[in-house]
């Protein structure tokens, strides 16, 4: 199984990030010196000095704060009538910001000329893992008003034609929005999808007025986004009733507290020779983000032991307080 490091990107990583992720994605991204409640991990080959980025995801801790956010919630409208022995229920679109404030997984991407399908998938699942325990550590270290559970949300790639386009646009958005979207993205950026939420519909849009190719790709998944809903699902996250307004891709969803139980919790590390029944622990120190995927073995519920050779390479000490990830994989 290929092993990986994972941190936080910085500047000097831009020319790797070029191949993993659009021009547009990358004008908005900060790195580790940047916005700490915005931050792209990437995970690079393990014991190998000079290394290209192989995967990137990227956590956004609450969307939709400065700048408003906008997804089709798919609900439904009844039509009866007793007396006539009518009843009809229609699927509807509406135009809201229900997300705003959730932490957000996006931009996850992997090198697909370098790692086989096999290696794509474990890739995906690791970023995915990384990501969900650097936002338990926070939530935990630093809770939130417990009125309200934390949600964490990630939308999937929704439907393309052969020739890359979306059906759902193609017989909804582009009534509203003729231009190329593409060169939009490019000049714009991410903000674009507030811009075009403007001439969107704000009152509920029935669906079966849709094309039926628009109708299907409404929550639907790019085949070629089968190892990313894979990971999402393994890790909890389950598709809600929310797309996106430019594919009709699925919105996967979750509270914080119920991902990735019970697996992600906080232990002790201890260093020792040889490990007993080691397994494979995604771990990540109670400060920073120094990740690491390494060998460990339990010791105890609250004690998780590992080699020395591992801990100094990572910069780990004995007795550290530490969050890991034992969930297989």
């Amino acid at each position: 199984m290929t092993t990986y490091d994972l941190r936080a990107a910085t500047t000097l990583d831009l020319p790797a990030l070029t191949r993993l992720l659009p021009p547009w994605e990358l004008d908005t991204a900060t790195f580790c010196d940047g916005d700490p409640d915005d931050q792209l991990l990437l995970a690079l080959p393990t014991h190998t000095a000079e290394a290209a980025a192989l995967g990137c995801i990227r956590i956004r801790r609450a969307i939709g704060l400065t700048q408003p956010r906008y997804w089709f919630h798919v609900g439904y409208r009844v039509h009866a009538a007793a007396d006539l022995g009518m009843f009809r229920r229609e699927r509807t679109l509406m135009l809201g910001n229900d997300h705003t404030g959730a932490a957000e997984l996006c931009n996850i991407a992997v090198d697909i000329g370098q790692l086989d399908v096999a290696e794509q998938a474990q890739l995906v699942q690791l970023l995915v893992r990384a990501a969900l325990l650097l936002l338990h550590r926070d939530h935990r270290q630093q809770p939130v008003d417990g009125s309200t559970l934390p949600r964490v949300i990630a939308t999937l790639p929704g439907k393309r034609d052969a020739h890359g386009a979306a059906p759902f646009w193609e017989g909804l958005g582009r009534h509203f929005y003729a231009d190329d979207v593409d060169a939009a993205l490019a000049r714009f950026g991410s903000p674009w999808f507030t811009h075009v939420a403007a001439l969107l519909p704000r009152h509920p849009l029935v669906v079966s007025v849709l094309h039926a190719d628009a109708q299907a790709a409404i929550g639907a998944t790019d085949a070629r986004a089968e190892a990313l809903r894979a990971a999402l699902h393994g890790a909890g996250l389950r598709a809600g009733q929310h797309v996106d307004l430019r594919d009709g891709g699925p919105v996967f969803e979750a509270h914080l507290d119920l991902v990735g139980c019970p697996s992600m919790q906080r232990v002790r590390l201890l260093l020792r020779d040889t490990l007993d029944a080691p397994q494979s622990a995604l771990l990540i120190a109670d400060t920073g983000a120094r990740l690491c995927l390494l060998s460990a073995a339990r010791s105890d519920r609250d004690r998780l032991a590992i080699l020395p050779a591992d801990a100094a390479r990572y910069g780990l000490v004995d007795g550290e307080s530490a969050w890991v990830d034992l969930a297989p994989g």
